[in-house]
């Protein structure tokens, strides 16, 4: 038995509660209600950024107060003579993730977050950290977000009141 929505009594909600409404699609053979799949593909993609100097150097400033950075991709590449140990932070002194031994002479490394973007912590600075200097080329691909405070997403999906099974 599938699950249809009887587009008269449906209401679609406004606001924030549309975008949780829109995970949700009629198939256009059989009129099931499916979960959709989204790509977010928007994605700012700046001028590389070089470091050469050993430790920490921001690769993308805080973007402020109610605001995140959300990593979607990140190339790094070696074009330095010595092999570097290249790491990423959440801001300055922050827990190094992504860790990598690059060898010398254009080594290449490539992380894709498509599917589980990175999101930092609020008003947090990018930060890319060498093991010693060298000359490291890193390519952000991101998107600032403005964070929604959970609450106001509220504790009811209003779709989910107006579904009822049809005998098809």
């Amino acid at each position: 038995m599938a699950i249809k929505i009887d587009e008269q009594e449906t209401n679609i909600p406004k606001g924030l509660r549309g975008k949780e409404y829109a995970k949700f699609r009629k198939t256009a053979r059989t009129g099931d209600i499916v979960t959709a799949v989204a790509n977010q593909d928007d994605a700012l993609y700046p001028a590389s950024v070089n470091i050469t100097a050993s430790g920490e150097t921001s690769v993308r400033i805080a973007p402020g107060v109610g605001r995140a950075i959300k990593v979607k991709t990140l190339m790094v590449n070696n074009v330095g003579a010595d092999q570097r140990v290249v790491s990423f932070l959440e801001g300055t002194g922050g827990t190094e993730k992504f860790k990598n031994s690059m060898p010398q002479y254009g080594s290449m490394w490539n992380l894709n977050f498509i599917g589980a973007y990175w999101t930092l912590p609020e008003n947090t600075a990018l930060i890319g950290k060498l093991d010693n200097t060298g000359d490291v080329n890193i390519q952000l691909g991101y998107e600032v977000v403005e964070l929604v405070d959970t609450k106001a997403l509220g504790d009811r999906v209003g779709i989910s009141e107006k579904m009822r099974a049809v005998l098809g």
